[in-house]
């Protein structure tokens, strides 16, 4: 219980703070590089080493790729009827077709499954960075021409994966495993990593942005619809025809109904898409998609 009421509070504070400008505008930023330089990072450094590699892991990284494709899939659809602008149709695919596996998964991870868990979360969260890097920035890269050719285009995307911090972390991590389980490294990771959940949900809650409901609310819905029910919904579904039981799978499938991914917005600010709506589908997820975290903790492990 006491871990919602932190996850509230956080949340809360960040929005109090951004309402009373007790942070001046962009503050976010800086807090958002400590838990991507630091915070991250340790978490990686820490429970990587700790994981007993299995083909369970497989699972695991499918379902970032599913929930973007099912993403992808359904708008397209879905645009024969609703004609979506091109700018807020590849908005949507790429902002909800990915999950918050980090910033919100972490704790929610942390408070339902226990924190041994987060090495399941991991793995799903480089999962879904990587699916933002490559499927993310071709997508975005697609509907907008910012390139000279496409050798710029890739040699972008390879720099944004291999430049992230918790991604060259998780590769220490592997090749280095055997050196980073020391009792004084691993007090120290853990200090560091502590600080990623309260430091990033304060952050979100900076970002919070409420004022766009009246605009684009067809797309609104349908994109909170997709995101905390149907994507989810399908992966859920896809393990329980597999057979697939256990906290482990269960942490997987629940890790896709985590809201709308933040850094998704940094792609579409980047190729000049629909930013102000991607914001608001973003806020609106985080408060749904919290709200509902508990329904979806009862489901799965009903059914898993």
């Amino acid at each position: 219980m006491s871990n919602f009421v932190v996850i509230f509070l956080c949340l809360l504070f960040g929005y109090l703070f951004r309402y009373f400008k007790l942070i001046k505008k962009g503050g976010h930023l800086a807090i958002n590089t400590w838990v991507i330089y630091v915070g991250l990072p340790s978490i990686a450094l820490k429970y990587i080493p700790q994981i007993q590699w299995s083909m369970d892991y497989m699972y695991t990284a499918l379902l970032p790729f599913l929930g973007f494709g099912v993403s992808y899939l359904f708008f397209k659809g879905l645009n024969r009827w609703f004609k979506f602008s091109k700018r807020t149709l590849y908005t949507l695919i790429i902002v909800a077709g990915l999950s918050n596996t980090s910033f919100i998964g972490f704790p929610l991870v942390s408070t339902y499954y226990g924190e041994e868990f987060l090495k399941v979360a991991i793995v799903s969260d480089q999962i879904t960075f990587f699916t933002l890097s490559l499927f993310g920035v071709l997508l975005a890269a697609g509907s907008r021409n910012i390139f000279d050719d496409n050798n710029t285009k890739y040699f972008f995307i390879l720099k944004r994966l291999f430049t992230f911090p918790p991604f060259i972390a998780c590769l220490v991590a592997l090749l280095l495993k055997d050196y980073l389980k020391y009792e004084v490294m691993n007090e120290v990771f853990t200090s560091f990593a502590s600080t990623v959940s309260p430091m990033a949900l304060f952050s979100i809650g900076l970002q919070l942005n409420f004022k766009r409901i009246s605009y684009e609310l067809n797309a609104l819905y349908v994109g909170i619809l997709v995101k905390l029910l149907l994507i989810p919904s399908i992966a859920l579904l896809l393990f329980y025809l597999l057979d697939l039981n256990g906290d482990f799978f269960r942490v997987s499938v629940f890790e896709m109904s985590m809201p709308c991914l933040v850094a998704s917005s940094i792609i579409i600010e980047k190729f000049g898409l629909n930013v102000k709506f991607a914001n608001t589908l973003i806020g609106f997820s985080i408060i749904i998609g919290l709200m509902l975290s508990y329904l979806w903790y009862s489901v799965i492990n009903t059914l898993l």
